[in-house]
This record gives structure tokens, sequence and C-alpha cells, in this order.
């Protein structure tokens, strides 16, 4: 591992601690999103990502700025906060949760992006030893489908691509252990 994917993971596992001192739950997305459900990680990463529900935004932004972590005006600030951490970037963007369990960033520019209900499950995966919640395969692979169709989305990149074929995979595996589970339940 080198100093970068070192030092995002150091911030990773600082901000779940803050955020969990705090009552805010904080589900990791993205590129080590899908590294922590694969268990691994697969690639250098820009980034980090996590979403919040908006209900908690700006108490998370306030516990991540008194921890030492710096704001960035560069987003619309109902839609998510671009922090630094030293020197690795990462945001929360925010989500609301629908009675039918869907989930959805209704504010700023991805209005139109919608969650399958169980994308923000309390279901913890494990990278390096940490255990973490992370957006479920299901939702990733929702938002990659999605972000070329949305109002304000552009072309899959490369790793897109890789990264959809990988979570299609992913949610195959946890459907079929789905259906294993409920076979098992079923039989005398």
């Amino acid at each position: 591992m080198d100093q970068q994917a070192e030092g995002q993971l150091r911030v990773i596992r600082r901000i779940l601690s803050l955020l969990q001192e705090v009552g805010i739950p904080a589900w990791l997305f993205g590129g080590w999103g899908l590294d922590a459900r694969i268990g691994r990680i697969t690639r250098e990463h820009g980034d980090v990502e996590f979403w919040v529900e908006r209900r908690h935004a700006e108490r998370s932004k306030v516990a991540l700025t008194k921890a030492g972590a710096v704001a960035l005006a560069t987003r619309p600030p109902a839609e998510s906060c671009e922090f630094t951490w030293g020197d690795v970037p990462f945001s929360t963007a925010y989500f609301d949760r629908w009675p039918d369990g869907s989930c959805s960033q209704p504010l700023g520019r991805w209005s139109d992006w919608l969650f399958p209900p169980g994308s923000f499950a309390e279901e913890r995966a494990m990278l390096d030893g940490t255990a973490m919640l992370v957006m479920s395969a299901d939702g990733m692979l929702a938002m990659k489908e999605q972000f070329p169709h949305l109002r304000h989305g552009r072309p899959w990149r490369q790793k897109d691509v890789a990264d959809i074929e990988t979570l299609r995979l992913l949610v195959a595996q946890e459907r079929a252990a789905q259906r294993i589970q409920a076979a098992t339940r079923e039989t005398p």
C-alpha cells in the first residue's frame, strides 16, 4: 500500500470514528466504497466520498471542521461539502430517505438520482481491518448506471465501466446468497 492510500485510510477511519462519536452514520461510496465491498484495495483513489443523511448535514460539517478538516466552498451546500484533511480530499454528499425505502438527493444538481431501497443499510463491510458502513452494491450500481443519463451527467470513464462490471458481479453474488438463505429457511 502506498503513502496516499495509507493517508486516505487514516482519514476514512478518523471520519467514521468522529461521526460515530456524535451519532451521525456515514456510508462510504465511490472507489473506496467499492474496495470496501470487495474487501481489499483494488486501485488508487483521488478522493474519499461519504453519504450522510441530509438531516445530519450541518452537524457533520461542524463536527468535521471542529476536529481539523477544512471545509471548501466548492459545491452547492444543499448537495454536498468538500473538505481536505491534511493532503486528503474528501466529501460528504447528502441524501433523503423516502417512505418506500428508496433514497435520493432531491436538492442540487443531482435531483434526478434515485437509489434503491437498502442502499443505506446498517450492514458493515470490512476494509483493512476496519468495519464500516458502505453504500450497498445495488446502490452504487444504480448510481453508476444512471450517471450518464442524469440531467448533469456525463459519459462513463474507463474506471466507471470497470466498476459497473465489478458491481454487477457483486450484486449477482449477493442475490444468489439471498436466494440460498431463503431456500434454506423454507426447507424443513
